[in-house]
């Protein structure tokens, strides 16, 4: 058996991560949920990953058939949360700025990134199933390009909005704090 048909160590990780919910991100604060959101979309990354580097003969059918299973939840929930909760404070937070101009960019890609992987999904649904990788090396780059794409997504919030936001709810409690007189 190779290492591609046997269990992969990024799908190791995704099983031992949690489910992303929105309850799950509702219990943490806004930067932990997001950082909980960049895990499970750079789980998916690796997966993803995996799967490219396997074709067009090695894929293990039910890494597959869990990455499908997975691949639009996870992202649906996490631009939901991330275009209701993130991007509102990060706009409170950079107002005036003139910087809130990423958030349209990041929506617009949220908007790519879930077609995009509706088109992943059905191939790898087919794959799952047993059907075999008509054009492997185009599949490669389909994978690869949103692989790479959602990475520099996870990548500019991490540098970008992340280190925001936390100043800003650093901020807050500062001047909340000095309120009260503590």
């Amino acid at each position: 058996m190779s290492v591609c048909q046997g269990e992969s160590t990024a799908h190791q990780r995704s099983c031992e991560i949690r489910c992303l919910s929105s309850e799950e991100l509702g219990k943490r604060g806004l930067v932990e949920a997001m950082t909980l959101i960049h895990d499970r979309k750079v789980g998916l990354c690796e997966e993803l990953e995996h799967i490219a580097d396997c074709l067009p003969s090695n894929v293990d059918e039910l890494t597959c058939l869990s990455v499908a299973a997975k691949l639009m939840p996870i992202l649906r929930l996490a631009h939901e949360y991330e275009e209701n909760v993130i991007f509102p404070a990060y706009e409170k937070a950079v107002a005036g700025t003139g910087q809130s101009m990423s958030v349209d960019r990041l929506r617009g890609e949220h908007i790519s990134d879930e077609c995009f992987a509706a088109d992943l999904t059905v191939i790898l649904l087919k794959i799952g199933h047993g059907g075999y990788v008509d054009q492997a090396e185009t599949f490669g780059f389909m994978l690869r390009g949103f692989f790479d794409s959602l990475r520099r997504h996870v990548a500019f919030e991490n540098e970008h909005v992340a280190p925001i936001i936390r100043n800003s709810i650093l901020n807050h409690q500062r001047k909340f704090s000095g309120e009260l007189g503590c």
